[in-house]
Formats: C-alpha cells, sequence, structure tokens
C-alpha cells in the first residue's frame, strides 16, 4: 500500500511493498519486500530482496538476494547480488537528489 506502490506490476508474484512509491516500477520481478517510501523503486526484474527503510535498494534494477536496511541502505546499488547492508552511519550519508524527490514515473 501507498501511492504508486507496485505500479508497474504486470506478471509479477510474491511481492509486498509498503510506502509511496515502493517497488513502483517492478514489472515481473518476484519475491520482493519493499518497506519505505522509494524502496526499491528502480526494480523492474528483481527478485528476493528486502529493502526496509526510506530509499533502500533505491537504484537496484536486476538486483538479487540483498537485504538493505536502514534510510539509503544500498541506495545506489543496481545489479548486486547477495549482499546485505545496514544503512551508513549518519556522518557517512551523501544527499542524492534522486533520493529527495517523490515523483512517479
Amino acid at each position: 500500500s501507498g501511492r504508486y506502490a507496485l505500479r508497474q506490476n504486470s506478471t509479477a508474484d510474491y511481492n509486498t511493498a509498503f510506502g509511496a512509491c515502493a517497488l513502483t516500477s517492478n514489472t515481473t520481478g518476484t519475491h520482493n519486500t519493499a518497506v519505505g517510501n522509494l524502496a526499491l523503486r528502480a526494480s523492474t526484474t528483481s527478485n528476493y530482496n528486502t529493502a526496509v527503510g526510506g530509499c533502500a535498494l533505491f537504484a537496484s534494477v536486476t538486483a538479487t538476494k540483498n537485504t538493505a536496511v536502514g534510510y539509503k541502505a544500498m541506495v545506489a546499488t543496481t545489479s548486486g547480488h547477495r549482499n546485505v547492508e545496514p544503512a551508513p552511519p549518519l556522518f557517512l550519508r551523501r544527499h542524492h537528489t534522486y533520493c529527495r524527490r517523490l515523483q512517479p514515473l
């Protein structure tokens, strides 16, 4: 649930999305969980990912079997596989313009 959550979903199964634009680009990816605004937003065909926190796994397009926990955790990962990452400490975070805006596709 959330505005534009799973908006592009076509034939994908077993996905859960909570938050504005969570998994909004997903078309065929399966077994994903996105909790937080913009979590797994760019994901189209990714499978078996868990993203918890705003912008977690934001840029992921084809990544599989990743776990990102916390605000902006793995925000720039596009195609990594089998990674686990908590959010970086607050003093190491960079501000990304694309993660601050809620814009539907």
